[in-house]
């Protein structure tokens, strides 16, 4: 009997439905993540050393790059430089997200951290609304989809467990990209770069499924993006689809010349923004000596408690495929299929993919390149769907309030390591060793600000590292924040300011703490200061941050009492936190 006209049917419903819980769920996981940054701005001017709050809880060198790409975006460059450091550069590099980001800011009148900011979130819901989709596309039943999308949005592995949590061993414990929620917590480059991987294998499948090649460009317009703005991961997904092409064509023993041709299109539309990398790596010096710090992946171990009991329950899920695999069939466009077939995947081709993308993204993290650990990023999308094929599966005899509760016991426990991190980060607001801090005083920043304004333009400075000495006298650096902040605050460049973007970082930083030293003999200081170009010196160690005689009343109160005569006090620019000097070389 057919269906009244007008009327909604069940299924239709139960997909809706299911669309409102996921958005609800995207709404909690989202709020979660805003903790600690709500703390930091709480502390926000409570005590001198907290003055003023970056927003940035986790990782704070690395934001500050992307700072200083939205600022110089923000001042109407569109080309990128590499601002910490002064070495001669091209300047054609450029990643068009955060160029995106600059113009809004310079569009809205936005500072860059408050763009940063509600990119992050914005993106965040955006991608898990695009995760969702996904999950519609590979996964049968509504229990199915609805449990490995809270795997997804909530679960890390066991570096929570004491010993390995202090060890900094498993990857969950400090390697954000590794883990959905964190990567939606603290980086917006991380959830743009989620969000197209996501959309590049939803767009191929659904191009797969209805034979129709725009999807196809969809997906190849996401992969030029993806080439441009997170490069590793084009490189994991083109292994990904291109294997699988070939293993279902073995499978199926018939050569899919259609399925080839799309993966074809969107492959040769990437290849245009990776191949654009690939040039900058061969005529850009800095760029090159950038992308060729080593980022080794740890020993697999480390991997496999990083994703824990997600990855124990993604092999019930393999198991439960293989004794539940459907027949392959042609999917709706809309991805409305009869949510009580009992299957797991949507067809065997889904299945074989999850499976293929689970490997393939974990081999790409051993690959003989520098960069090998970045590559880890999206391999949490299948193992989270099959973790929830898994435990749905396990949980079969259950009904009602008894699996609801078993569900939420299980998330609980595969959330763990996350919620450490975030009470971590809250923690470490307060504590005072840290190379780059998430808070700088007041007067810092308000030297950084007078720079911007009246420094002539693209002049660089030099925020001096604080020093510390341990008993036997020996001076090291302890603290480069303002070094590290200066580029994003203020558009200008440093001569070292970052670990892994200043070439040669410990020799340039030691040259800055030999500056400091009232031993320097003044032929020196003055070569350093023409080699780097720097017309603006700023010192910041006002503070009795160390509690080392050597290092306050010796050091550094000969230094601000007795400055070199070619550095010029600026008393407009200068406060109780900070002084700004003026290279004047005779």
């Amino acid at each position: 009997m057919s269906r009244a006209a007008g009327e909604i049917s069940p299924s239709f419903l139960k997909v809706r439905q299911d669309r409102r819980w996921a958005s609800l769920v995207t709404l909690g996981a989202v709020a979660l993540t805003l903790v600690p940054y709500l703390w930091g701005w709480h502390l926000e001017g409570t005590q001198p050393a907290l003055g003023w709050f970056s927003g940035y809880t986790f990782d704070t060198p690395d934001q500050c790059v992307y700072l200083s790409w939205i600022r110089q975006a923000a001042d109407g460059g569109f080309f990128q430089r590499n601002l910490f450091t002064t070495d001669p550069q091209i300047g054609h590099q450029f990643n068009i997200f955060f160029v995106a980001l600059g113009w809004f800011s310079r569009v809205l009148h936005a500072s860059p951290i408050l763009i940063y900011h509600l990119a992050r979130l914005i993106l965040a819901m955006a991608f898990l609304r695009a995760l969702w989709w996904l999950i519609e596309i590979l996964l049968l039943e509504s229990k199915t989809r609805r449990v490995a999308f809270l795997i997804a949005c909530f679960s890390a592995g066991v570096g929570w467990i004491p010993g390995l949590w202090e060890a900094g061993g498993t990857v969950d414990a400090w390697q954000p990209e590794a883990i959905i929620f964190l990567s939606i917590y603290l980086f917006p480059l991380f959830i743009v770069s989620l969000l197209l991987m996501v959309a590049i294998i939803g767009w191929l499948l659904v191009a797969e499924r209805t034979q129709n090649t725009r999807y196809a460009v969809y997906a190849g317009f996401c992969g030029l993006l993806l080439g441009n703005i997170h490069t590793y991961d084009a490189v994991t997904l083109t292994a990904v689809w291109g294997v699988y092409l070939i293993v279902r064509t073995v499978a199926e023993r018939r050569f899919d010349a259609r399925a080839w041709v799309h993966g074809l299109i969107a492959a040769v539309l990437t290849a245009i923004s990776t191949g654009y990398m690939a040039y900058l790596l061969k005529t850009e010096a800095v760029f090159a000596q950038r992308a060729a710090v080593q980022t080794v992946s740890p020993l697999p171990h480390m991997y496999l408690l990083g994703y824990g009991g997600v990855l124990i329950l993604a092999g019930f899920g393999v198991r439960f495929l293989q004794r539940d695999l459907p027949c392959e069939a042609a999917m709706p466009s809309d991805t409305q299929v009869d949510m009580e077939s009992g299957r797991g995947a949507t067809s065997s081709s889904a299945t074989a993919l999850l499976l293929i993308w689970a490997t393939m993204n974990f081999l790409a993290i051993y690959l003989p390149v520098p960069f090998q650990r970045k590559m880890i990023m999206g391999e949490h999308i299948p193992l989270a769907m099959l973790a929830g094929l898994g435990l749905c599966w396990l949980l079969r005899g259950l009904q009602g309030r008894a699996w609801t509760g078993a569900v939420a016991r299980v998330i609980v426990v595969l959330s763990l390591t996350n919620l450490r991190f975030l009470q971590r980060d809250i923690e470490q607001f307060r504590e005072k060793n840290k190379f780059v801090r998430s808070h700088l005083y007041a007067g810092e920043v308000q030297s950084l600000e007078w720079l911007k304004e009246y420094a002539p333009p693209d002049v660089p400075i030099q925020p001096l590292p604080w020093v510390n000495a341990d008993g036997a006298g020996n001076i090291r650096v302890y603290d480069i924040s303002v070094a590290c902040f200066a580029p994003g605050l203020t558009g200008h460049p440093v001569n070292a300011g970052h670990p892994g973007e200043t070439p040669h970082f410990e020799k340039a930083i030691q040259q800055w703490l030999r500056f400091i030293l009232p031993t320097t003999p003044d032929e020196w200081r003055i070569d350093l200061l023409r080699r780097s170009g720097s017309r603006y010196v700023l010192s910041s160690q006002k503070h009795d941050e160390t509690s080392v005689e050597l290092v306050g009343r010796t050091l550094l109160s000969t230094f601000r009492n007795n400055p070199p005569p070619y550095l010029h006090r600026i008393p407009e620019a200068s406060n109780d936190d900070a002084d700004v000097y003026e290279v004047v070389l005779p």
